[in-house]
């Protein structure tokens, strides 16, 4: 899970400064590395020695795999059953923690819960007490609704599979370029990704826009960042075609002089 450190220390800071809020969304279609990082947070909350290892620091209810202040939920499209899975969730955090001063539950493909199930667990969100904590995996923000999303905390899970944009100058200068005031003609500019997939350029893409949001947040860096994650998400799990991708990426830029070049190194 080295790609996922920054979010990782991220976490591990919460805790050490006592800092935990009561809501985090784990998004992106990295699910392995969601499960595992929400879990070990989990872990770590509920027991501040545990360790990734076993053997080390972790006592005998988790080794088991047991813990009476952590529930696990798969969501479900059923509609029954996404009610049940959200009542039982209700149940559980309303009741005092067992051990230590917080329960704390994993919801995992929390897109999947039907509109019923989702207002049930916003009126959670709303009344939960202070000992819980909610970690919802979702495949995109866009699959749980702006009034639950809002009230979490949003960590990106996109697989980057260790590749550091900065060492490709030739994709930096094609950014920077369709970013130009003098970018008359942004599709022929994008022609010259012919050598990647568009898969790779979009994970670039997305690490590239993550810097400079860091650097410099703003609303259009946001709303782009999510306009591209979501065509990540859609070239990596559907067929979608790529110049398809391309052309919804291209129609996301408003091309106002007051709003180019803020990309700009």
């Amino acid at each position: 899970m080295n790609n996922y450190q920054k979010i990782t220390d991220y976490l591990n800071k919460c805790i050490e400064n006592n800092g935990l809020s009561h809501a985090y969304i784990f998004y992106g279609p990295d699910e392995l590395a969601k499960k595992t990082i929400a879990l070990k947070f989990a872990n770590k909350i509920l027991n501040p020695d545990f360790s990734s290892d076993a053997s080390v620091g972790a006592p005998t209810l988790q080794r088991r795999g047991f813990n009476p202040d952590l529930i696990l939920i798969s969501a479900d499209t059923d509609e029954e059953r996404s009610i049940n899975l959200i009542r039982q969730l209700k149940k559980f955090l309303i009741l005092s923690p067992y051990y230590g001063k917080y329960k704390i539950a994993v919801i995992d493909a929390a897109e999947k819960l039907n509109i019923y199930a989702q207002n049930a667990l916003l009126k959670i969100f709303e009344e939960a007490p202070n000992h819980a904590i909610i970690i919802l995996n979702v495949k995109t923000i866009d699959g749980i609704p702006e009034t639950i999303a809002s009230r979490g905390i949003k960590l990106p899970f996109w697989r980057q599979d260790g590749v550091d944009i900065e060492t490709d100058k030739k994709i930096i200068e094609i950014f920077n370029e369709i970013f130009s005031n003098e970018s008359k003609d942004r599709y022929s500019i994008i022609e010259k990704f012919s050598d990647y997939s568009a898969i790779e350029i979009f994970k670039f893409w997305i690490i590239f826009l993550r810097a400079k949001f860091l650097f410099s947040p703003n609303q259009k860096l946001n709303n782009l960042l999510k306009t591209s994650q979501n065509i990540y998400f859609k070239l990596n799990e559907t067929n979608i075609n790529p110049k398809f991708a391309y052309d919804e990426l291209l129609l996301s830029f408003n091309c106002d002089a007051n709003k180019t070049n803020f990309l700009k190194f």
